[in-house]
């Protein structure tokens, strides 16, 4: 399984990712702003349930390809890595998100089960980034369930923190707000990165 300073490491991680505003949390506040609270905690919940399918879905891609290719965890280490680096500098250099997004026909729980389900950030994130956490002697598949479900768990929180705030967070008024989450989520990436780099690489 998966010792305990892995698991706080990537807590820590998910935290930072979670936390940055991204395609998910603007559908939240755009539900949460234009209709009500409860719309927006529907689409967090959909999101939740996309994020069950590619929890179980690419815990079966990487454990088929692990048993093909043994070697293959030290090139996602490597992969997932410059991917946080990626996500760090992206988030870090963002501008404040806009929480204007096209109308979404579906209701906003299915709204939010699509958009995450079809994100191709999140099936990378979840492909790469997920078995920098592994162990070479751990369980594969049982593990990565394992990461799923905390990643879910801490996004669903995030989600449900955005819904109940957007008007604090995403007000008209609260443009420096913005920035300096995105500011605090990468700056706190880039940190994680080196960490990893060293811990995982070197």
């Amino acid at each position: 399984m998966i010792d305990k300073s892995s698991l706080i490491e990537f807590i820590i991680l998910q935290i930072s990712v979670a936390f940055s505003p991204g395609l998910i949390i603007a559908l939240v506040v755009n539900e949460s702003v234009q209709k009500s609270r409860k719309n927006g905690i529907q689409v967090a919940i959909g999101a939740a349930g996309g994020a069950l399918i590619l929890t179980f879905v690419s815990a079966l891609i990487f454990t088929f390809i692990f048993n093909l290719i043994p070697n293959f965890l030290n090139f996602i280490y490597f992969f997932g890595i410059i991917y946080i680096f990626y996500k760090g500098y992206k988030t870090l250099n963002s501008e404040a998100t806009n929480t204007r997004i096209s109308k979404v026909v579906s209701s906003s729980l299915m709204s939010g089960f699509k958009v995450n389900l079809i994100n191709p950030k999140m099936w990378v994130f979840y492909l790469s980034v997920l078995p920098l956490f592994l162990l070479k002697t751990s369980n594969v598949f049982t593990s990565l369930l394992l990461l799923g479900l905390l990643t879910l768990v801490i996004n669903l929180c995030a989600d449900i923190t955005y819904a109940f705030l957007s008007s604090y967070f995403f007000g008209s008024s609260s443009e420096a707000r913005k920035k300096l989450i995105n500011k605090v989520s990468g700056f706190s990436l880039i940190l994680i990165g080196f960490y990893l780099l060293f811990t995982r690489i070197f």
